[in-house]
């Protein structure tokens, strides 16, 4: 099943936990959100979801590095746009979203690997013991996990996550044979 995607009860407590972070709120928000591989999520730059205008975007369609091709637009829930709000706002809409305390020096975002150190961090204040479980690509399965628990629908979540098939998409929920074989032996006709 590969890295286990963070739970909703664990995604709360985080958004707790880094309210007066402002890296880490935007990261765990939008990267719960967005549903994007990190080299992705960490390459959006401001006017991605601040308009011209300076109003805060409700939905966001990213081109993907791995496939080239571009996400639906994806909706942004209300903690994202208040995130955004509270930090991007007022930001040059040409600049990083994810900066961190070099990043005037290099003129880059963050790289995957502090991502990565900043995930591990957060399910280590979670009191997760095993870490190896969980990465930045637990980031990404959250929501696609919730919304296919919810639904049992593997499609919407491969057009979510921007899949070629859904053999990829069901592999990387984790859905097995038995978890099929359960659904039809509690379906009678």
């Amino acid at each position: 099943m590969g890295k286990k995607p963070i739970t909703s009860a664990q995604v709360r407590t985080l958004r707790n936990n880094v309210k007066e972070k402002p890296l880490q709120e935007l990261l765990l928000n939008l990267g719960v959100d967005l549903m994007l591989r990190s080299s992705d999520l960490l390459n959006l730059k401001v006017s991605d979801v601040v308009s011209d205008s300076g109003k805060v975007k409700t939905e966001v369609k990213v081109k993907q590095k791995k496939t080239g091709e571009s996400t639906l637009n994806i909706p942004l829930s209300k903690n994202s746009i208040n995130s955004i709000k509270k930090h991007l706002v007022r930001r040059d809409l040409g600049s990083w979203i994810f900066v961190g305390n070099k990043s005037h020096y290099t003129k880059s975002p963050i790289t995957q690997k502090q991502y990565s150190r900043i995930v591990k961090g957060w399910m280590s204040s979670l009191g997760v013991e095993d870490l190896n479980n969980y990465s930045t690509h637990s980031i990404r399965k959250t929501k696609s996990s919730e919304i296919f628990k919810q639904t049992q629908n593997v499609e919407v979540c491969r057009r979510l996550l921007g899949h070629s098939n859904i053999t990829a998409t069901s592999a990387y929920l984790g859905i097995e044979d038995s978890d099929a074989l359960e659904v039809a032996r509690n379906i009678n006709i």
